[in-house]
C-alpha cells in the first residue's frame, strides 16, 4: 500500500467496518473482460475467518461468470466526500475522505437449505426495520446464495484512523 499512513492495520477494526457498511462491489473476470456489480451482503467472522454472503438470481450473467470463474475481488467503502485543504505555503488542494475495505477469494454456492435460510435471514435482517423470522420455501428455491471466504483483507481511510471508527 503506497499510503501506509492511511492503512488500517487492525483486523478487528476492518471486520467491524465490513460488517457495518451496507453495500459493496464485486469484481469478476468474464472470459478476460472485467465485470463488476454492486451488491448488498452479510459479513460474518468465525474463528478469525471473515466470510461474506450474497444472494441473487439463479440465472444471469453473474451466475454464469461465477460458474466458470469463481475468483473474485470485493470492496466496500463509505464516501465522506471531497474536502479542500489549505497548505502551509498558502496554496489549496483537494482530498477525498473515505473509509474502505477490500479482499479476494473464491465464491461458492451454498446449497444446503438450512444454511441458505440462515444466511438469507441474516442478510435480510441486516437491512430490515422489522426482523424476518422465516422465508417461504418458494423464495429459498428460487434464490441463489453464495459465500466468499475473504483472503488478503485490507483497509484504508482518509483521514487516517486514530481511534475506532463509527461506521453508519
Amino acid at each position: 500500500m503506497r499510503r501506509q499512513d492511511r492503512e488500517i492495520k487492525d483486523i478487528e477494526t476492518i471486520r467491524r467496518i465490513l460488517e457495518a457498511l451496507p453495500i459493496g462491489h464485486l469484481a469478476m473476470n468474464d472470459n478476460g473482460k472485467p465485470y463488476g456489480i454492486t451488491m448488498n451482503y452479510f459479513a460474518e467472522t468465525q474463528d478469525g475467518v471473515t466470510t461474506l454472503y450474497f444472494h441473487g438470481a439463479k440465472a444471469g450473467r453473474k451466475t454464469e461468470i461465477l460458474a466458470t470463474n469463481p475468483s473474485v475481488y470485493f470492496f466496500a467503502e463509505r464516501d465522506d466526500g471531497p474536502r479542500e485543504k489549505s497548505r502551509p505555503d498558502g496554496s489549496r488542494s483537494m482530498t477525498e475522505l473515505y473509509l474502505s475495505v477490500a479482499g479476494e477469494g473464491n465464491m461458492e454456492l451454498v446449497d444446503e437449505p438450512a444454511e441458505k435460510k440462515r444466511i438469507l435471514l441474516a442478510l435480510s435482517n441486516k437491512y430490515a426495520d422489522k426482523p424476518f423470522e422465516t422465508f417461504p420455501d418458494a423464495v429459498l428455491g428460487m434464490t441463489a446464495v453464495w459465500k466468499l471466504v475473504l483472503k488478503n483483507i485490507t483497509g484504508k481511510s482518509n483521514p487516517p484512523l486514530q481511534a475506532q471508527p463509527e461506521v453508519s
